[in-house]
């Protein structure tokens, strides 16, 4: 008696409704996360590092909404696939990948310029580390919602603009008379950096298929206790 059609279906109906809200909580956290984290570059980028951070209170406060915003819209979208089996949010979320890829490489020709010109003291190095630092492991997290996704295609991008900086690195050490040796130690760092984390994504030699792994356990689990629920 208690396993009625009308009220299996309006349990199938609220899952739904779940589904749907967590998918539209996702998306605008991913997207305030990302324009945020754009205002951010963007301030360091064109009014300076200084300049756009008053005080280290200022850096920290900024770093923790950006990074709030992401995690809530990570969760979310985790949660609604995983969970709630949302079958529209994973190809949103592979155009946030491809959107993210797309950011990195703008922001890593960004930052060639300017180690190019060598006009940059090392709080600012450290800066452009960081920013690099925080959006591949942005696009990182979104990979590993999306269960099978593959990182391969994405390293070719990155693999082509570390080989334009190595050109780069050469032509401006040995062809040019104004370059100052005590930048090439950056340099190299940005280089070695980069063409590492780009060559793991293509090799794809599983560093992150145990943290995959404890994702999927997790979730899979929480998944037949709801769809359990369902039924009781």
């Amino acid at each position: 008696m208690s396993n009625s059609p009308l009220q299996s279906h309006g349990n199938v109906s609220q899952r739904g409704l779940l589904s749907l809200a967590m998918l539209v909580f996702s998306v605008g956290g991913l997207i305030i996360a990302m324009l945020a984290g754009l205002r951010l570059v963007l301030d360091i980028f064109s009014v300076g590092l200084m300049e756009s951070m008053a005080s280290l209170d200022g850096l920290i406060t900024k770093v923790i909404v950006v990074g709030l915003a992401y995690l809530v819209g990570w969760l979310t979208a985790m949660v609604a696939i995983r969970v709630f089996g949302n079958l529209v949010l994973p190809f949103i979320i592979n155009l946030f990948i491809w959107g993210m890829l797309i950011g990195v490489c703008t922001l890593y020709l960004l930052i060639l310029q300017r180690l190019y010109i060598q006009a940059y003291n090392f709080p600012r190095f450290v800066a452009y580390v960081a920013i690099m630092g925080a959006a591949l492991v942005g696009m990182v997290g979104l990979h590993l919602i999306i269960e099978g996704h593959e990182l391969r295609p994405l390293a070719i991008p990155l693999l082509i603009i570390n080989l334009l900086q190595l050109g780069l690195i050469v032509f401006r050490y040995v062809f040019t008379q104004d370059a100052k040796p005590v930048y090439l130690f950056n340099d190299l760092i940005f280089f070695g950096g980069m063409a590492a984390f780009s060559i793991f994504m293509l090799a794809h030699i599983g560093i992150l298929q145990p943290l995959r792994k404890r994702f999927t356990t997790y979730f899979d689990r929480n998944s037949r206790a709801i769809r359990t629920d369902d039924y009781e």
